[in-house]
């Protein structure tokens, strides 16, 4: 019998050693996101493949974990199932628009999908007690505190110390600012340096996230989830103690979220608070409670920033502005979503398809709706959209089914045990020094994937976010310990994240989709009470085999078609643009070539392929060189035939040959583009007013009066200054080895509403 039992011991050490790996690996991922952390179009471009080929590689650890382990069990839940099998459908809008959009975008954004999913069934699989609960929602506001220090000192000194740069400095130095910013129209009034020179005076801070809007749908979850714990820490806990920590806490984060200007995180912090109350009769009392010190927060932080002159009435008199927007995205993207009800435009295709639905009056051209049931139905049409809202419903029924279980349990729960039972052997999670020394390593790495790939994070963050992330996890030390997670409170999280992205959009941005999930996955998951014998399920070898290849497949499949294929070709693409700006063209070339083959999918390579042979062509014409030019030309468009930008950058192109070479057929392709263009974007003004100058050269002067005509009817409908024919220039790109040469009609720096007029008047002469 000793010997019997020493053998179960022996067998038990490994196998606590395994859970506590992935427990450790999986709570150092959800860290990363905060850094890794992406929007749309980061997504669609491969620069969040880092984090999928680490979900995926703990997904297939956790498959050998399966295999390793016989008596490991199964914890079957229908949120999980759901969303796996969501989404494998939504591979069906991938193929399904294959010959229609961006494939690479499309395959890219999938596999975000893939990690999101993968990240939740582990969240189920591994976390299950009070303790580690509360340790990952440690972690997670210790990043989200220091995140929003961060923020604060960016927004009260870091951006007026830009902006003072910028407007003090001479025409120099603001032209080699908006040079660095990406900005190749400098020109005063152009759009893109209106818009940067919008942003700079705009003291909203993003840290690590794209936009502030997405920093503030991050932000807003954990915020409530610190106030609600602020006001009910744990009866083990002296609230005297807790209450100024929590206190402190819960001011930086509320400071920093009204700093964003976020108004619709704010509202779904202030709406999920009163649907609690309304709708969960024993949370009223606590409701109430949160809403008067939410009160009491808001408006002394509101005050303080208005002190500070980092807020002012627009934070108010704009709301309606920016509902209006909203109002025509939702629109645009609701008629989009009827005309691709059953599959969708595909992953990373929004962008592209939303000119087609763009109205006159909308200010920008948007990666996403704003709206998370419109971006599934838009991505990936209706049955990926009720299988996803199905995850969240049969979710609620299991956080229904939970605390109705806890309320019959009259307290007698383990919460504070250390040990969890499965099958025969019992083995200990993480201990609270092992959870805050993972959230650290996760921070850690994910500043150095950064630096090492897009190096988008400034490294002042990296001596910053590690010191405040040490210091909050002292503070909370003690409620991980002793306190209570509450799961109406994980709850109420989850409810003000599902309301922000109702108007914010950004469900598929790893930065702020993982928080949702997490917070769903805790309340779905963690245990009061012991799990009942039906949710735990001891699969068979054969059951176990299929999970190890599906999820060793995973990793496997994700580096081949997208993590190598990006980050190579992205190699390739730095190294070509280096050498160009050292006017080494041969050897750009050979990187490009290089970059292509890589990644057949991507079209960023034959694009800048094309500008090489392009500024070749600008002395003199080769006939090669303009063979091999109009050859990457094709193979550019043929990958995204949706691109009104691409279509754009080579009309332009195409114009200027004509002006400067007269090549007959480069006029052809430069009407045949801009009308491509038209028909991708017909409420454009700017459009129609390059395709009636087309229609001039070609002669085609009836053509040409209509669409001058058209162009002069949106122009009216257009409010936003920037995007004015007044302020527009017919050609209003740089290209390298053409600097200096435009087309124009009477003065070189005429806006296109002054050729417009040229075209008039031309045509009443003749």
């Amino acid at each position: 019998m000793a010997e019997k039992a020493s053998q179960q011991t022996d067998f038990a050490k490994p196998q606590t050693r395994w859970f506590q790996a992935l427990q450790f690996m999986l709570i150092a991922l959800l860290a990363i996101t905060l850094f890794l952390t992406g929007d749309a179009t980061a997504v669609a471009d491969g620069m969040t493949t880092w984090l999928v080929l680490g979900f995926t590689l703990l997904g297939s650890i956790w498959g050998i974990y399966q295999i390793r382990f016989p008596a490991v069990r199964f914890y079957r839940q229908w949120p999980g199932f759901l969303f796996s099998l969501s989404v494998a459908l939504m591979l069906i809008p991938v193929f399904a628009n294959m010959g229609d959009g961006d494939f690479r975008a499309s395959i890219n954004s999938w596999w975000q999908w893939v990690a999101f999913a993968v990240g939740f069934t582990l969240i189920n699989q591994l976390f299950h007690t009070q303790r580690i609960a509360r340790g990952v929602v440690a972690v997670m506001v210790a990043v989200a505190v220091a995140l929003s220090c961060i923020g604060i000192y960016d927004s009260l000194v870091k951006i007026p110390e830009l902006r003072v740069e910028y407007f003090t400095g001479n025409v120099q130095q603001r032209m080699e600012m908006l040079q660095n910013a990406g900005i190749s129209d400098t020109r005063i009034g152009s759009p893109g340096r209106y818009h940067f020179e919008s942003r700079i005076q705009s003291p909203e801070p993003h840290v690590t996230f794209a936009l502030a809007n997405s920093f503030a749908g991050f932000l807003a979850p954990w915020f409530i989830l610190l106030l609600l714990t602020l006001l009910n820490p744990g009866q083990r806990l002296s609230r005297n103690k807790q209450f100024p920590k929590l206190f402190v806490l819960t001011g930086i984060l509320a400071f920093c979220l009204i700093l964003t200007k976020s108004r619709s995180a704010c509202c779904a912090v202030f709406l999920s608070i009163l649907m609690a109350g309304v709708l969960l009769k024993s949370f009223r009392r606590i409701a109430l409670k949160a809403a008067v010190v939410l009160v009491g927060i808001g408006g002394v932080v509101f005050l303080l920033g208005m002190v500070t002159h980092r807020l002012d009435t627009k934070i108010l008199t704009e709301a309606v502005k920016s509902l209006n927007f909203r109002m025509q995205y939702w629109e645009s993207s609701t008629a989009m979503a009827k005309d691709n009800l059953w599959v969708g435009v595909g992953p990373g295709n929004f962008r592209d398809n939303y000119t087609l639905y763009k109205k006159a009056a909308a200010s920008e051209s948007i990666a996403d709706p704003h709206n998370w049931p419109l971006e599934i139905l838009t991505n990936f049409g209706v049955p990926v959209f009720l299988l996803v809202c199905g995850v969240f419903a049969t979710g609620l029924y299991r956080f229904t089914v939970l605390a109705q279980r806890e309320s019959e349990s009259d307290g007698q729960t383990f919460t504070h045990y250390p040990y969890r039972r499965s099958g025969s052997t019992l083995f200990p999670d993480l201990s609270a020094n092992q959870i805050y020394l993972a959230g650290g390593v996760g921070c850690l790495a994910g500043l150095l994937i950064d630096q090492l790939s897009y190096a988008l994070i400034p490294t002042s963050v990296f001596y910053v976010a590690l010191p405040i992330f040490a210091v909050v996890i002292f503070l909370l030390q003690d409620w991980v310990d002793r306190g209570e997670l509450n799961r109406y409170h994980l709850l109420v999280a989850l409810i003000c994240w599902l309301l922000n992205l109702m108007v914010a959009g950004g469900i598929s941005y790893p930065g702020v989709g993982f928080t949702g999930w997490l917070l769903l996955g805790l309340a779905v998951t963690t245990q009061q009470v012991l799990h009942k014998p039906d949710e735990q399920v001891a699969m068979s070898k054969s059951q176990r085999q299929a999970i190890l290849a599906i999820t060793v497949s995973l990793p496997l499949l994700a580096f081949l078609t997208s993590h190598r294929p990006v980050t190579l070709s992205d190699y390739h693409l730095m190294n070509a643009k280096f050498y160009l700006s050292q006017d080494q063209s041969s050897q750009a070339t050979e990187h490009l070539q290089q970059a292509i083959e890589a990644d057949t999918y991507g079209t960023d390579a034959y694009i800048l392929y094309a500008n090489v042979l392009f500024m070749r062509l600008s002395d003199s014409v080769d006939a090669q060189d303009l063979s091999e030019y109009q050859t990457f030309v094709s193979q550019a468009l043929a990958l995204n035939t949706k691109s009104q930008n691409t279509y754009e950058l080579f009309s332009q192109q195409a114009l200027l040959l004509y002006q400067y070479h007269q090549i007959s057929e480069a006029l052809d392709r430069a009407l045949e583009y801009t009308e491509r263009e038209v028909a991708l974007n017909p409420q454009n003004a700017y459009l129609w007013a390059r395709l009636a100058v087309c229609q001039y050269f070609s002669g085609q002067p009836s053509e040409m009066a209509a669409s001058i005509e058209r162009a002069i009817q949106l122009d009216k409908k257009n409010p936003h200054i920037e995007f004015k024919l007044s302020n527009r220039r017919l050609l209003e790109a740089e290209f390298s080895g053409w600097k200096g040469r435009k087309v124009y009609f009477e003065k070189k720096d005429e806006s296109l509403e002054q050729s417009l007029q040229y075209l008039r008047n031309k045509r009443e002469q003749q």
